[in-house]
This record gives structure tokens, C-alpha cells and sequence, in this order.
């Protein structure tokens, strides 16, 4: 009775009617002959068994017709699935390309999981895979939504690419109602079933903002609370600077050191000062609060850090690096209270070029606590601004000018000013606003200066061979660039990259060819996709995007690690102590520089998906309402269109005009023979609905009405 069971079930697969279904689907075709749920589960093992059929990712799929063909020279890899919500998926090798792996090559393997696979054919290409095995799970912990079929209770995950729901076997016992967000432990992977878990905590009810930021914290490894010893080593220190914690300092408190920060900052990691020297140069000093001498290596404050790596910041909160009592306290440099610092001392031309560093372990009393509103204010020619700040006025009109002149030398070495639009959430009160996040000159003062030092930190430590946790940033790979110079092909614009890479000179000059043109802020997003990464390396390996030879991350160790580290290795080098300590700084420095470029590449994933759901909830709170934006990307089922505060929306096939479209992908266009709707283009569109959890809203065009479907009734 079995075997007969069995064939005709394979029939099925080879016909297709149950190639890619799921046990459910085809017990329900099954019950109508009389097959019961045992007998099929007996069947579909022994096809397993007899290799005729497999199973992945929760569908059963017929081998005969879709049996992986090693490729001619298979290639073992080892890396990291990134899956689709369609069922494919990339596995992702350091280092090497991404290789596509299809459904049926899954195997078991779930987004984010390590896996060991091989090249196969497929899609034409050596460039196919097949996962042999999974090394490593790469979710042991997930978001998602509590939910219950029967007497059965499962969690569906947020990650859309994670294709499996969690069963919940304590589910009636865990306090969660359908529809709660909750945060899962998974406690096993049983072989061709749902993974397990257990509910670690309800966050609340879905769809609700707050509740979905929570989410999104929890999914990016972001609610762990500091380390108890942490917290007793924050509160031990006094909020005052001792006498005796400043002998063997420089003395700056008598100088004329301020900072510069945004209207809402707390912590106040860097300050400048200014004098001009008898030979006419300018000798600009950088301050820096001494955070190494508070967290030392190896306490419990350093490890909590260091898995940290990093603060994060969301338009209502902060999630510190370090505790308040140092982020905001003892460690920042307030108006007039005095505080540890490492200062930098530039002498600098009237050309930019740098003629002499000094390096030193001080202490200062800032002057006063500017912002970058006030400042650009003087700047503009504010009369009452002027007058408050009479005293510093001279000294700001001096920085302003070397400013200027380091950003003519950085420009000339290569460095590559994008124009890319940031958005600024903000809350008051009750209310979401979204606004451009500006670069004015007081914004640009500081980050030249920040940059100087930064440079002459590393020049240091890498010219003495001394260890670094350098900031290295490659040249873009060819590939990307190719796809660049295809995108602008298609604007009419020209761009020619050199034999043996691009060179900076080249985006400059790509760059400046776009200014003021409709599609200048897309152009600015497709250089910087085509760009690497940069991150953090004990090796120098140079910063292609700010031209720079050799470059750190020194100016902010409040709330990036690897500046704490950069300066425990500068004061060792200053107290000439550090050469006894060069493996043990290596060996750490090259882990800690792993660990900080994980910890960043999340921080700003989790920055960028918050940032998101708050422009959903802004825009859900446009339903109805009209605005221009430009088309900013294109594909077969429809263009996306951002708003000018950087909001972006979705306008499905379905509601452009009626006719016929075709989709040229290397065009970045869909046009029919009336309407073209082409990367750049500037249209006037409708907020049609939001989808929160998605952080995702659709637009329809505002001017054209006459579409293929009706845009759906607004709430």
C-alpha cells in the first residue's frame, strides 16, 4: 500500500503539483483519497530516504527535477546565507563574491547561518551554489510575532528572510496573546521541522511605534543593560578632578579651549582652540577628554565597552557606549568644570600644510559650550550673535578661514565631498519632524579639525611602528564601478574610470558634473553604494575617501571604542612604556578591530531601520495628502519616489497609467509609448497607506488618474 502511496505522491512532485509545497498543502490534496497524516509523513521519509525528493526551509521539492549540477571545477566555500523572502537565497563569502544559491539547494540552512557549501551550475554561471551543511546557527535569538494554529503556538520572525516560524512548546504558558511582539530564544533545530524556542519577553503589541523600536532594539543585540560591576565602577568615581589626578599634565585651563556641538548634545567629547604664531601660521589645538584614564584595560567597564563598541543613536534616545556617570559626566567636557584631555598641536600654513605635531596629556576648563547654530549665525552676520560672542568672535573668524583652507588641500589630495541627503528625525513633544540633516560651516569646521587630528595620530603611531586601530577605507572594487558608470550612461552622463581602478580625481570630477541636476542627490547615493565600506584594521591600508595615507579614530572615545583603544596606545607611547606591551596591544588590537567594525556596521543598520519607522509614522500621518518627490529607483513592479526631507515611497505598476511597460534595467527606466518614469525624474505623488511593521509606505501619482488600478481606499 506504501510503495503505491509513494509513487503516485512522486508522480505529483514530477508533474509539479507538489514541487515547492509544504506538508500541509499536500495532506490536504491527500485526505481526499483517503491518505491519512502518518501514512503521507511515512511516504514523503522514504522518498527522502531513496533520494527522490528533499526537503527546505519548511517545502518539499522533487530531486529528479531539480538536481544540482556540480560545476566543472566545483569550489568549496565557506560563509554566510543571506536568504531571500521568496525562497533563494546568496551564500556570502568574505573576501569573494556572493553566490546565488536556489531553493533547492538550501538544505536546511536558514538566514544568517554559516554554512559550508559548493559551486554548482546554475543561472548560466559557475556563480551558483549549494549548501552541503550548516556550520554554525546564525540566529540564536529572534523578534517576531506570537501567533497560534490550534492547540499550537508559533512565533512568525520579523526577518522576512528567515523563512521558518519558531514553535513555541510553552506557548499557553509564556503570558503572550496573538499578536504580541515577543523576543524568542531558539533551543533547537530539529532536522526537517519548525526550529524551537521559548518567549524571553513580550514587548508589547504589534503595529504600535514604540513597540516596534523596542523590537528592532532587541533585534539588533541592543537591550542588554551594563554589567552590574560596571555600574558600581561608574558610580565609584567622583564627579570632580582631584589635585593629584593632574600632575605630570599640561595645564590648559587658562586657554581659550571651547566646544562646538549640536543644539541637543549631552556629551562633549572634543574642543578647540586657536592661536596664530610669530611666523604667521595658525597653531590649532584639538582636546580630547581623557576617557582611558576612567576605563582601563581590562575592567569591567572596558569588556562591557568593548562588547558595546559603540553608541547608538535614535531620534528619542541614546544607547550609551559608557554609563551617564562618564558619558555625561566626569568624561565630558562641560562649560567651565575641569576635565582630563589628550591635546593635539597642529602647525599649519596658510597653504594647509601641517609643519609640526605635539602631542600631550593635559587637563583644561572649557570657555564655553557652543553650538553650531549660534556659530554659523556669527558667521552669517548675526549683530546679536556678534555681540555675545565678542570675546571668542576674533578666534571664530580664524578657525573659519583655516577650515577653509583644509578643505581646498584635502580637496586637492582627492578627498570626495558627497552630497548625500541625511534625514534629521526629531520629536517635540508629541510630534515627528523629518527635516535634511544640514553641512554648514560650523559643521565643517569641526570635522576638519577632527580630521587633522585623527591624521596626525596615526601618522604618529604608524611612523614610530607603534600599534593602531587604523581606519582604513579601500578603493572601490571594479565591479561597482562598472555598475556606476552604467547608471550614469543611462542619466547621459559621462564618467571614465582609469586603467588599474578609479581614482578619487574621477568621482570629483563625476561628482561636480551632477551639482544642481534633478538626479545629483541619486548620483551622490550610487557613488557611495560603490564604495566600500570602511572599518577598522591594526593594519594601514590608507582612507580612500578622505585621501589620506594614514588615518585613526581618536576624537571620540565617549562613544567609539576604537578611540579609546587609540588612546591608551598614545599615552603609553608618551610615557615611552609602550614597547614592552607591543604583542599583547596587537594580538587585542587586531580582535578589538574586528568586534568594533561588527558593532558599528550594526549600530548604524539599527540607526537606519529606527530612522525609518519614524518617517513611516510621519508619513502615515500624511494618508491623503500630496508632495514632490524624485524617482529614485526603478524596477519591473514600479519606482521608488523620495520626498525631499528624504521620506521614501513605493508606486506599484498597477497605478501608473494605463498601457503597455517595459522595464530597461539599464536604463533604470519603465516607459510605455507615452509615459516614461525614469531614475530622476521629477513627479508629485499621493501618501496611499503605511505598513509600520514593514516601515514601508506606497505612493500613487498625484497628477495622472487614469491608472491601471485604482489606488486603495484611504483610511
Amino acid at each position: 500500500m506504501i510503495s503505491v502511496i509513494e509513487e503516485k505522491i512522486f508522480q505529483n512532485f514530477i508533474n509539479g503539483l507538489y514541487d515547492g509545497k509544504g506538508f500541509g498543502s499536500i495532506l490536504r490534496r491527500e485526505r481526499t483519497f483517503g491518505v491519512s497524516p502518518a501514512e503521507l509523513k511515512h511516504a514523503l521519509l522514504s522518498l527522502e530516504d531513496k533520494n527522490r525528493v528533499y526537503f527546505a526551509n519548511g517545502k518539499y521539492y522533487a530531486k529528479s527535477a531539480n538536481k544540482p549540477v556540480i560545476a566543472d571545477n566545483p569550489i568549496k566555500l565557506t560563509g554566510k546565507m543571506r536568504v531571500n523572502e521568496r525562497g533563494f537565497g546568496f551564500l556570502c563569502v568574505e573576501g569573494d563574491k556572493d553566490y546565488f544559491v536556489a531553493p533547492e539547494n538550501m538544505k536546511d540552512a536558514l538566514n544568517g547561518d554559516e554554512v559550508e557549501g559548493v559551486t554548482v551550475h546554475g543561472r548560466g554561471t559557475n556563480d551558483s551554489a549549494r549548501v552541503i551543511k550548516v556550520i554554525k546557527r546564525g540566529y540564536t535569538s529572534i523578534v517576531g510575532t506570537f501567533f497560534t494554529e490550534g492547540a499550537f503556538s508559533y512565533v512568525r520572525p520579523d526577518d522576512k528572510g528567515y523563512l521558518c516560524d519558531i514553535f513555541i512548546k510553552d506557548g499557553a504558558e509564556s503570558k503572550a496573546t496573538v499578536g504580541d511582539k515577543v523576543f524568542v530564544e531558539i533551543t533547537r533545530f530539529p532536522k526537517n521541522r519548525c526550529p524551537e524556542g521559548r518567549i524571553v519577553s513580550v514587548i508589547g503589541r504589534g503595529f504600535m511605534i514604540d513597540t516596534e523600536e523596542q523590537a528592532l532594539i532587541y533585534k539588533h543585540d541592543l537591550n542588554k543593560d551594563f554589567s552590574e560591576s560596571a555600574k558600581a565602577e561608574a558610580a565609584s568615581f567622583s564627579q570632580k578632578v582631584a589635585d593629584n589626578q593632574v600632575i605630570g599634565r599640561l595645564n590648559l585651563e587658562n586657554e581659550t579651549i571651547f566646544t562646538i556641538d549640536g543644539d541637543t548634545a549631552k556629551d562633549f567629547d572634543d574642543a578647540v582652540s586657536l592661536c596664530r604664531k610669530e611666523n604667521g601660521n595658525y597653531y590649532l589645538g584639538v582636546h580630547i577628554a581623557d576617557v582611558s584614564e576612567y576605563v582601563r584595560s581590562g575592567s569591567a567597564l572596558d569588556n562591557d565597552a568593548f562588547e558595546r563598541g559603540t553608541s547608538v543613536y535614535f531620534p528619542d534616545r541614546v544607547i550609551p557606549m559608557l554609563p551617564f556617570e562618564l558619558s555625561n559626566g566626569i568624561c565630558s567636557l562641560s562649560e567651565g568644570v575641569r576635565r582630563l584631555t589628550l591635546s593635539v598641536f597642529l602647525e599649519i600654513d596658510e597653504s594647509g600644510n601641517v609643519f609640526d605635531t605635539r602631542f600631550e596629556k593635559s587637563y583644561i576648563k572649557s570657555k564655553k559650550r557652543l553650538t553650531y547654530r549660534e556659530v554659523d549665525k556669527l558667521f552669517e552676520g548675526d549683530k546679536e550673535t556678534a555681540e555675545k560672542l565678542s570675546d571668542l568672535k576674533e578666534t571664530l573668524f580664524e578657525m573659519k578661514k583655516l577650515s577653509e583652507i583644509l578643505a581646498k588641500r584635502r580637496e586637492t589630495e582627492g578627498y570626495i565631498d558627497l552630497k548625500v541627503k541625511e534625514a534629521d528625525v526629531t520629536i517635540e513633544g508629541s510630534e515627528i519632524k523629518v527635516g535634511i540633516h544640514a553641512s554648514t560651516a560650523a559643521t565643517r569646521l569641526i570635522e576638519h579639525f577632527m580630521i587633522a587630528a585623527n591624521e596626525a595620530v596615526a601618522g604618529f603611531l604608524f611612523y614610530q611602528e607603534l600599534p593602531c586601530v587604523y581606519r582604513v577605507h579601500e578603493r572601490p572594487i571594479t565591479d561597482k564601478v562598472m555598475i556606476l558608470r552604467d547608471f550614469v550612461d543611462a542619466l547621459g552622463v559621462k564618467f571614465l574610470s582609469r586603467q588599474g581602478g578609479v581614482h578619487a580625481k574621477d568621482l570629483q570630477k563625476l561628482l561636480r558634473s551632477v551639482d544642481n541636476k534633478p538626479y545629483s542627490s541619486v548620483v551622490n547615493k550610487i557613488v557611495l553604494r560603490c564604495m566600500q565600506k570602511a572599518k577598522y584594521s591594526p593594519q594601514n591600508e590608507g582612507h580612500f575617501g578622505l585621501a589620506s595615507k594614514c588615518y585613526c579614530h581618536f576624537t571620540s572615545p565617549i562613544r567609539r571604542y576604537p578611540d579609546l583603544l587609540v588612546h591608551r596606545a598614545l599615552k603609553e607611547a608618551l610615557d615611552g612604556v609602550i614597547l614592552s606591551k607591543i604583542d599583547l596591544y596587537e594580538d587585542f588590537f587586531e580582535k578589538a578591530a574586528d568586534r568594533s567594525s561588527q558593532r558599528e556596521r550594526n549600530a548604524e543598520d539599527a540607526e537606519r531601520a529606527v530612522d525609518d519607522l519614524y518617517k513611516a509614522k510621519y508619513l502615515e500621518n500624511m494618508i491623503g495628502e500630496e508632495a514632490d518627490g524624485v524617482i529614485s529607483g526603478v524596477k519591473e513592479s514600479g519606482v521608488f519616489v523620495e520626498l525631499e526631507n528624504t521620506c521614501e515611497g513605493f508606486v506599484p505598476i498597477e497605478f501608473f497609467p494605463r498601457g503597455a511597460y517595459n522595464y530597461e534595467k539599464d536604463k533604470f527606466s519603465l516607459s510605455s509609448g507615452k509615459f516614461d518614469f525614469s531614475i530622476g525624474k521629477r513627479v508629485r505623488i499621493i501618501v496611499e497607506g503605511v505598513d509600520l511593521s514593514e516601515r514601508k509606505a506606497q505612493f500613487s501619482f498625484s497628477d495622472i488618474r487614469d491608472c491601471k488600478k485604482s489606488a486603495k481606499k484611504r483610511k
